[in-house]
């Protein structure tokens, strides 16, 4: 086989099924990418409308905010989260396959792996939050409507039915995730929109919070802050599964605006009520859907048991069909839908080992926050990535890890060190910036306390990462101003 070190590497050997399937390998063909931009309207609401965002909401004020302090913190943590979110979108779009496998043009055809192991462990431990809240609102509810039996043998009962739900739907893929996104997100929207109606009269904006989780209200203001922008960054690698099914010439412009404006303001409902229901709470730390069952009349009990259930499915879905595509491309001889069907068996073996044998699901807020300092140098890299080769990339140079190597993507061995690099630099200082109640970083405790994890992280990366392309420029993996069929970025509106 002869390679090309400047170009793609032809690639007969791409298995059929990848082409059938859609799966993150092969480029969506123009003619199945019948996607819009608006569509986000429906994926990002029926994502966060969860129990399993939901939740995440009361970390301000288990941290001891006050209500008016934890809704400026969510506020402005989504606003950041979105801001690194959104462009990233882009990327499905001009490459046609998902944001592990589009990665490769910055990290190396190779290198892609780190995009694939990011999103393969952030879908997991996302669907374990997302299956454990609603089977344990389904537990609780049901014992309270019904006297129902509760404890670990019920709640193990609970998950594997909303398990087995949620596999089903992410099995079959694309197409089902969005006729199921576009019904859940009108019943959650509904729903949270009667749980702050129905909890109201006992609602009081003066709350002013509890015990500090840190040393200050700042310290403790910005750790809420970055545990709420980690809501909507914790997609940052899910994007490139739905725009990748978008045609090559839609508005980067405007697929931009769509994802973020849905992203913003889904996040910002779900974290925000939330943090309404728990400033509710006798005890704020006492476990969440507990005292939402406890809040709330009887008859809404059947709301919470219903939604349990049904409102899981969205999250845990997107989780599990984005998990199962990065799978697949480290698997690529294997089907999308066996792939999917095994990475929700591992799924189904965490989640139980996580929430029933350990008890471990209390380590959540940890997992949200450490999440960033790997999230976030990943995303710096393709951010100024994409600005460097303005939007311009060669798909089919992406995929030659099925061919033996070589194409345009190569770099060193397959893997681009300049971005490894930065993103193990930005990685390791987000690391030593956090300051958490697990963790505090020393350098956490040079700047008195104060969390600089997520937007130091990004800045050493993205400003690293500059520096070393243009110290060792990437001439290789450029494509040319023009060439024939090549085409152009998309018009930026």
């Amino acid at each position: 086989m002869t390679l090309h070190p400047t170009g793609a590497a032809p690639l007969t050997a791409v298995p059929p099924r990848a082409e059938a399937e859609h799966d993150g390998i092969a480029p969506v063909p123009e003619s199945d990418r019948t996607s819009r931009t608006s569509d986000f309207g429906w994926i990002w609401p029926s994502a966060q409308f969860s129990f399993g965002t939901v939740v995440l909401g009361a970390l301000p004020v288990v941290f001891g905010l006050g209500w008016w302090a934890a809704a400026s913190a969510i506020l402005v943590g989504v606003a950041a989260g979105t801001a690194l979110l959104a462009p990233l979108a882009r990327f499905g779009v001009r490459t046609g396959v998902n944001d592990p496998v589009a990665s490769g043009a910055h990290f190396g055809v190779r290198g892609r792996m780190v995009g694939s192991v990011i999103t393969v462990v952030t879908a997991l431990g996302f669907f374990a939050i997302a299956v454990w809240t609603g089977g344990t609102a389904v537990m609780v509810a049901s014992h309270r409507l019904l006297s129902t039996p509760t404890g670990p043998g019920a709640l193990t009962a609970a998950m594997a039915v909303t398990t087995a739900a949620v596999a089903l739907v992410a099995v079959r893929g694309h197409q089902v995730l969005l006729r199921t996104y576009k019904v859940t997100a009108l019943a959650g929207g509904t729903v949270l929109l009667a749980t702050v109606l129905v909890l109201a009269p006992d609602f009081d904006p003066g709350y002013a919070g509890g015990p500090l989780a840190l040393d200050s209200p700042l310290h403790t203001w910005l750790l809420a802050t970055t545990a709420a922008a980690t809501v909507p960054l914790s997609y940052a690698t899910f994007q490139g599964d739905y725009t990748r099914f978008m045609p090559r010439r839609t508005p980067t412009g405007r697929l931009v605006r769509h994802s973020g404006a849905a992203m913003f303001l889904s996040s910002l409902a779900a974290l925000l009520t939330g943090a309404y229901v728990t400033t509710l709470f006798p005890v704020p730390e006492e476990p969440w859907l507990q005292g939402l069952t406890d809040a709330v009349p009887g008859w809404f009990a059947v709301v919470v048991v219903v939604f349990g259930f049904a409102g899981t499915l969205p999250q845990a879905g997107l989780c599990l069909y984005a998990a199962g595509l990065s799978a697949n491309s480290v698997f690529w001889r294997t089907s999308r839908t066996v792939v999917t069907g095994v990475v929700s068996a591992l799924a189904a073996a965490v989640l139980y080992l996580g929430a029933v044998v350990y008890d471990a699901m209390d380590a959540m807020a940890a997992f949200v926050t450490l999440l960033l300092t790997v999230v976030a140098p990943w995303a710096a890299v393709l951010f100024v990535g994409y600005a460097q080769r303005r939007g311009r990339y060669d798909p089919e140079a992406l995929r030659t890890f099925t061919t033996g190597g070589g194409g345009r993507y190569w770099f060193t061995g397959g893997v681009n060190p300049r971005a490894l690099a930065a993103f193990a630099t930005g990685s390791a200082v987000g690391i030593l910036w956090v300051n958490s109640p697990i963790h505090l970083g020393p350098l956490a405790s040079a700047t008195g306390g104060v969390d600089l994890s997520l937007p130091a992280s990004f800045t050493v990366s993205a400003l690293l990462y500059a520096l070393l392309c243009r110290l060792s420029p990437e001439t290789g993996a450029l494509l040319p101003p023009a060439g024939p069929g090549r085409e152009g970025p998309a018009e930026v509106r």
